[in-house]
């Protein structure tokens, strides 16, 4: 039986017990300031989980890219902001013509965001754009995502319909369902194991697109 819409943000409500922001807080928690290094932090689409990242970004000296395909959205979370979001270097456009840009632009990505669009396919793409810049110790947040055969799902997950599978079957990522978060989310960390493939997940079509975990 398929629940009605108000049913569904009913039902959504008691279920979620943790927001993107408070998720993001927690997942970056241990990032601390570096001298050798400045973190990048990559964010597709702006939301609510903006500010967490520019709070985390000044504290730990980050520079945070929020791309954004509507200019509107972009000034009204400006404007609600405010002093906040005043590093925050935004991006209009398609996400999958800024973010080769970014990846151009540095050679390490520590944190991104993605699923910017109801698409698994730009989803996965998004990700792709970044994948070279992602070594050890780099996190991906996949929003409106589920590990395969998820029963507790808070949203239909389909931006991360192809992109956790990759992840699950790849050999250096770390792989944490996060259902009651958002929509329901996938976090992965790269943590250069070389021994975390799962066969189940391997995709033919996909294989060519794994890179070799940086030495």
């Amino acid at each position: 039986m398929r629940l009605g819409t108000s049913w569904q943000r009913l039902l959504r409500r008691v279920l979620q017990t943790q927001d993107e922001a408070a998720l993001i807080r927690r997942l970056l928690a241990d990032l601390r300031p570096s001298v050798q290094h400045r973190a990048v932090f990559v964010e597709t689409g702006c939301g609510a989980a903006t500010c967490a990242l520019a709070e985390i970004a000044e504290r730990v000296g980050a520079v945070l890219y929020c791309c954004e395909l509507d200019p509107g959205r972009i000034e009204a979370l400006r404007e609600a902001g405010g002093k906040t979001l005043e590093n925050v270097q935004f991006l209009p456009g398609d996400s999958l013509e800024t973010l080769p840009r970014i990846a151009e632009r540095h050679e390490r990505i520590d944190f991104a965001l993605v699923g910017s669009a109801p698409s698994a396919t730009h989803t996965l793409r998004e990700f792709f754009a970044l994948e070279s810049r992602l070594g050890p110790g780099a996190r991906v947040l996949v929003d409106e995502a589920a590990l395969p055969g998820a029963r507790l799902t808070l949203g239909p997950c389909r931006k991360g319909a192809l992109l956790v599978p990759y992840l699950l079957a790849s050999p250096v990522w770390r792989v944490t369902a996060h259902p009651r978060a958002g929509e329901s989310m996938v976090s992965a960390l790269h943590d250069k194991v070389g021994a975390r493939a799962d066969s189940r997940y391997e995709d033919p079509r996909l294989a060519e697109q794994w890179r070799a975990a940086p030495v």
